[in-house]
């Protein structure tokens, strides 16, 4: 005696199919409806390098452990998405023409003969801060950049803005992140900063318009410290050049952290954001985005964007920009590459149509094994 079977009615496997297909429209669209997020951890793929290159008194060891995928306090994403083309540091005509980068380092012995540090960072014979900025290098990164006031004078710059410009444009699709980490004292979650995206370029690659204001990221908004890439409690030390945006030339070396213990230990801390955090709409093209201190004058109207445009507007970009307070956001030589969710949406995508086409191959099975009507049947 066969097992009784199962039936469903026609309006049942309906119910059924729809709730699959809704199930699965949320599913996908969930990664499009994230904002602001955290860093909670990361991993690394395969070690490049070492292959060191002496510059003046920095021998670089040019390692890097790229970083494979970020998990924040919502999703995990692959570093695997459009990368931008270039880097560009915009500076005021005025101030200290200086740049400071910090490094994860191997070794340092002031005077000795020779390099006096090895870091981990990369360099080649004419090492710049585009090349920092564009590594993906979690052992290197931007010291302050922002600053104007309050510190030494080699510590500080006249850099108001750093663009990051994809060429050809890059068209938001709204699941990718933008992922930032700053290097910060125990106890701290990352200091503040304004990133906004631009859509229009001249020439020469630099902004002519902005979507709008962006968005300001504020001070300890940052995920717990996460692991560096030579796997251990990592120390760091400061590079200062005067020769703007080339690393070669004079090098004023320092120390910030020799694990001594105690609030003066440095350790990373992230974050991530998405283009609707930014204001950006799902398919508008974009040329890329910028970064900028937290103190930058916008106004109380978001789309006051033209504002943004003239980076040596005192105004908008001031020239006081302190470094304890809005000056203070290191930036590691990362944030050049999009983040993209793991598993993509394309796979969602194939889970909806899926269940979706389920749903209408029973319905026509079911369909299929009804009685003829009368008419026919006659």
């Amino acid at each position: 005696m066969k097992a009784p079977q199962t039936q469903f009615t026609v309006k049942q496997l309906r119910t059924f199919g729809r709730l699959a297909c809704v199930l699965a429209s949320l599913f996908f669209l969930t990664n499009e409806s994230r904002a602001q997020t955290q860093v909670t951890g990361l991993s690394y793929g395969s070690l490049l390098g070492p292959s060191p290159t002496t510059v003046g008194e920095i021998t670089y060891y040019n390692y890097n452990r790229t970083v494979a995928t970020i998990s924040t306090t919502e999703d995990n994403f692959a570093v695997n998405g459009t990368m931008a083309s270039n880097v560009y540091f915009r500076r005021t005509s005025g101030g200290n023409n200086n740049a400071t980068v910090f490094y994860d380092y191997n070794s340092y012995n002031s005077g000795q003969s020779g390099a006096d540090a090895v870091v981990y960072g990369n360099g080649d014979s004419n090492p710049t801060l585009q090349e920092v900025m564009l590594s993906g290098n979690l052992t290197e990164g931007l010291r302050n950049p922002f600053a104007n006031t309050n510190a030494s004078a080699s510590l500080l710059s006249n850099i108001e803005r750093i663009d990051f410009y994809f060429s050809g444009g890059y068209t938001v699709t709204g699941t990718e992140r933008l992922v930032f980490f700053d290097l910060e004292n125990a106890g701290n979650k990352g200091d503040g900063f304004r990133i906004a995206a631009f859509t229009a370029v001249d020439g020469s690659n630099t902004p002519t318009a902005y979507a709008n204001t962006g968005k300001l990221v504020n001070p300890d908004t940052f995920g717990d410290p996460v692991t560096s890439p030579t796997l251990g409690n990592s120390t760091y030390l400061r590079s200062s050049t005067t020769n703007g945006d080339n690393l070669t030339g004079t090098q004023s070396i320092a120390v910030l952290d020799s694990n001594s213990g105690g609030s003066s230990e440095l350790y990373l801390v992230g974050i991530a954001l998405s283009f609707q955090d930014l204001g950006i709409s799902v398919g508008t093209k974009i040329y890329g985005y910028s970064l900028m201190a937290g103190d930058v004058s916008v106004g109380s109207n978001y789309n006051n964007a033209s504002r943004l445009v003239n980076w040596t507007n005192g105004s908008t970009y001031l020239t006081n920009t302190d470094a304890e307070t809005w000056g203070n956001m290191d930036f590691m030589g990362f944030g050049a590459q999009l983040a993209k969710p793991v598993p993509e949406p394309s796979t969602y995508g194939v889970i909806f149509v899926g269940l979706c086409a389920s749903f209408f191959a029973v319905r026509h099975w079911r369909n299929g094994r009804q009685p003829r009507n009368a008419a026919l049947s006659s």
